[in-house]
């Protein structure tokens, strides 16, 4: 029930919705959507990328690889792979992507409470994508259950820093999992971040973090609506 946050926004997202009807009957190409996206993008789009820019470069000099904890479409892992590219195009900095690639899997009390959402995306698409803009040397995508396997991957993979942790996943037993097996990986002085902390359609991300981190220092840009907090670790 859109009741506290998202009712809050609901009301600047249609306007925009409303013109992006209008905008896609216009006629132009896939190239100028790709090539001059900030004519078309909304501005709310706009300011979470420019987050997980600012969040990026809070982590510049500090050892560790990059993980999105949630993949879906790639948009936030090949953001951070072209963010490597341009400003640690020299150093070791990899990009992980973690996803099972099913969609949500919400317990019975998170879907009372935030209904359902699949953000469901085909693995071999995003494998071609990632390809095809010649990414696969700096990007690396685990498929497997964040819940049951992420203990055993990190078992196999004992090498593994991160200095940023993006998680991008919003349900309860998700997150939970996330936050015991990325936290003691994450370097001193790196970034932990929480896309839907505090949002009415995450309930559980919230719970996860007081169960898990209950005296870490939530903070947020207040120009962004998401991604909604991070963490410095000390």
């Amino acid at each position: 029930m859109a009741e506290y946050e998202t009712r809050k926004f609901a009301e600047r997202k249609e306007p925009y919705y409303e013109g992006l009807k209008e905008v896609l009957s216009l006629g132009y190409s896939a190239e100028d959507l790709i090539h001059h996206f900030p004519s078309f993008v909304g501005h709310m789009t706009l300011s979470r990328f420019l987050v997980l820019y600012e969040l990026y470069k809070m982590t510049l000099g500090v050892a560790g690889h990059i993980a999105e904890a949630g993949v879906y479409k790639g948009a936030g892992t090949l953001l951070f792979a072209k963010l490597t590219q341009i400003f640690e195009g020299e150093s070791l900095t990899l990009v992980h992507g973690f996803d099972w690639f099913e969609g949500m899997d919400p317990s019975a009390e998170e879907r009372d409470e935030a209904g359902v959402s699949s953000y469901k995306e085909d693995y071999l698409r995003l494998m071609r994508l990632i390809k095809a803009q010649k990414l696969d040397h700096l990007v690396h995508i685990h498929k497997l259950d964040l819940k049951e396997e992420l203990a055993d991957f990190f078992e196999k993979h004992q090498s593994l820093q991160f200095k940023l942790v993006f998680l991008d996943a919003g349900q309860y037993d998700v997150v939970k999992s996330c936050l015991i097996n990325f936290w003691p990986r994450l370097t001193s002085g790196g970034v932990l971040v929480l896309d839907q902390f505090n949002h009415e359609h995450a309930p559980g991300e919230a719970r996860a973090i007081r169960e898990v981190l209950p005296d870490a220092q939530l903070r947020t840009f207040p120009f962004g609506w998401m991604p909604t907090a991070y963490v410095v670790k000390p």
